[in-house]
């Protein structure tokens, strides 16, 4: 019985173009053939069967068209769910920067004139003061210099009946500074920063202070950095 064109081709394992090549028809011809759209003539029959290696009584002269494919439906892609966002990794805190040397120095000075030595003042602050961190350090020197400006007496009148006396000298220092000056007393001089210096009252001034060392050289010394003063074997 013969079969449409399209079917022994496939059966043999042929492309049209393979087809075209081995029996020397267009492959737009066999397409023609093949689709029913017209009856093979006798002459390209015989080539067929010739190329497909069957008699030409198997070749059906009117193929009837092959089935059309049918369209399958894309599959359904499954939206993956979405990511959740990998949890941020807590930043540690930068390390605390130690207390500067001059800060200590700072709040050292601070604490002596309320009495507190190293000991009293590491108690009251909970821990010893080379462990402090900047930010501590700054805080307990702020706390010193409020409770200085709010502990501190009210200042005398300063006596202008003598005009020499600097306006910025207040009355009690005065008096000791005059007492010292009229005495020739030695004077002992401790600095914020740790130095002493002793000498002799020369002068003074709503800034600083001027004495006479042993060797005769004179030396002026700025108040802001005097911590304290005192008269040798007497009382500051």
């Amino acid at each position: 019985m013969p079969e449409d064109l399209w079917k022994i081709r496939k059966r043999k394992g042929m492309s049209v173009s393979q087809l075209a090549a081995r029996s020397g028809i267009a492959g737009d011809v066999i397409r023609e053939y093949e689709s029913g759209g017209r009856a093979i003539p006798s002459g390209d029959l015989r080539r067929l069967a010739r190329a497909l290696y069957v008699g030409e009584w198997d070749i059906n002269p009117r193929s009837s068209p092959p089935p059309r494919r049918e369209e399958r439906p894309a599959p359904v892609v499954e939206k993956a769910p979405p990511r959740k966002p990998k949890p941020k990794k807590k930043r540690r805190p930068p390390p605390a920067v130690p207390a500067r040397e001059t800060q200590i120095t700072h709040m050292l000075a601070l604490a002596a004139r309320f009495g507190l030595d190293r000991a009293t003042l590491e108690g009251e602050i909970g821990k010893p003061l080379d462990q402090l961190a900047t930010t501590e350090a700054r805080k307990w020197n702020r706390h010193f210099m409020e409770r200085l400006i709010k502990e501190r007496p009210p200042k005398r009148p300063i006596d202008r009946r003598r005009a020499y006396l600097p306006e910025g000298v207040d009355g009690f220092e005065m008096d000791y500074l005059e007492k010292a000056k009229a005495s020739g007393v030695l004077l002992t001089f401790t600095l914020f920063n740790g130095e002493r210096h002793q000498g002799v009252l020369v002068g003074y001034g709503p800034y600083t202070i001027t004495i006479s060392q042993a060797d005769g050289s004179e030396l002026t010394l700025n108040k802001l950095a005097i911590a304290y003063y005192r008269c040798m074997g007497g009382g500051e």
